[in-house]
Parts: C-alpha cells; sequence; structure tokens
C-alpha cells in the first residue's frame, strides 16, 4: 500500500521528558489517515526510505540538548532533498526544539525555541487568535479556543519572513502560533499548537489540521 504522509515521531535525542510525543503523534496519524495511508517512523535512519513516493512528512520531535549530533545532519540532508523534489513539511509544538542549532532546521520551519527567552504560560484553556493574514487555510474561520501550552516570545528567523496566520495575546504583545510558508518547490507550516492530545478535542484545530494536511499534501 502506497504510504501518502509519513510521520516523525521523536524518540531517544529526538525526544524530552516533557511531551508524549508517541501519544500526539498517533492522535495525528488517526485524524489525517482516513482517506491517505500514513506511516510513522521514530529514527533518522528510518526516515529517508520512508519517504520515498511520499508528499507529506510531520515532524512531531524535540530534543533534551543543547548541542547537536550526527544524526541531525543526516535529517537536514533528508529534509532537503525531500522539499527540492516538491515534499511538504508540517512542524508541530516542540519541534522548534528539535535538532538545536541545526541552520537549516531553523531556517526552513522560521523560528526556534531560545531557552534564554522563549517561555510558555501554563497550560490549560487558550484563546488562538486569527490574524489579519489572508490565506486558503484560514478563509472563513476565526478565533478558537484549546486546551494547550502557548509558546511565548520564539526566536524568529528574520530571512524566513514569516506571515503568522494565528496568534496569541502575552505580555502586552502579541505572538505568532501558526503560519504557512513555501521553501523552495515545497511548502510548510509550523503549529505551535499539540502539546499533549487534549489539543486535538477542540473541533476547531481538528479542522485547520485537515486544512493544514490538505494544503501542503496540495488537495486543496
Amino acid at each position: 500500500m502506497s504510504v501518502d504522509t509519513v510521520i516523525f515521531s521523536g524518540e531517544g535525542p529526538h525526544a524530552d521528558p516533557w511531551h508524549p510525543l508517541a501519544e500526539t503523534s498517533a492522535k495525528i496519524a488517526s485524524l489525517i489517515g482516513d482517506t491517505d495511508p500514513v506511516a510513522t517512523v521514530t529514527s533518522v535512519g528510518q526516515l529517508d526510505a520512508a519517504l520515498d513516493g511520499t508528499r507529506l512528512l510531520v515532524v512531531n520531535a524535540s530534543a533534551n540538548r543543547s548541542t547537536p549530533i550526527s544524526e541531525d545532519e543526516d535529517f537536514a540532508r533528508i529534509l532537503d532533498a525531500f522539499l527540492a523534489r516538491g515534499g511538504s513539511l508540517l512542524a508541530t509544538h516542540s519541534a522548534t526544539i528539535a535538532f538545536p542549532r541545526l541552520p537549516s532546521w531553523r531556517s526552513t520551519i522560521g523560528a526556534a525555541w531560545d531557552p534564554g527567552r522563549t517561555y510558555h504560560p501554563p497550560i490549560g484553556p487558550s484563546l488562538i487568535r486569527r490574524s489579519g493574514v489572508a490565506h486558503p487555510l484560514t478563509e472563513g474561520l476565526g478565533d478558537f479556543e484549546v486546551y494547550d501550552e502557548r509558546y511565548t516570545d520564539l526566536e524568529l528567523i528574520a530571512d524566513a519572513k514569516i506571515e503568522p496566520l494565528y496568534v496569541h495575546e502575552e505580555g502586552g504583545a502579541i505572538h505568532p502560533l501558526i503560519w504557512a510558508r513555501t521553501v523552495g518547490d515545497g511548502r510548510a507550516v509550523y503549529n505551535a499548537l499539540g502539546h499533549d492530545v487534549r489539543s486535538y478535542e477542540s473541533p476547531a484545530h481538528v479542522e485547520l489540521l485537515g486544512r493544514i494536511v490538505a494544503w501542503l499534501r496540495r488537495d486543496a
């Protein structure tokens, strides 16, 4: 059976003690796998072969380290080749912590967690606001509520030219949470939501996820 989407669910050096990545990866797979088959891999070594013939890579990973490892460069090579042939990327929540200090990863998703600055208020019911940026992903949608963390003061990569689709307010400032962009011949979305499966109890978040996947797969 042909697989259309691959989820890279981080384990070992691509995970941390705070994020239940296996659970959220399984939830994402269940939500987006109705129309096209989804495969989940847990190591960089599996990734190259798994992406053969697929359209979408979902990275649901993290890291509990501050320095790169050799696998990070392998991941960068695989991702660059995938995007160059028109593949698309969805990076979720703690993906801004993953592959620390890997320049190509930071520039592809457009942001990184800065340990000296980035934080989030306590997890709980959160209001996520739609920005004024027009995009097919958000047409007809509005603000919504979700039980989640709200990443605040992410380090935005200037060359990525982020145009946020959804934001939140904290400390008297507006902080981007979800954006979409093109990377060469590929498409990329970063969705800062999804700390645990409670995030996907929000019907509006589930609807948005479906739109994101359709846009990235070029079904819409």
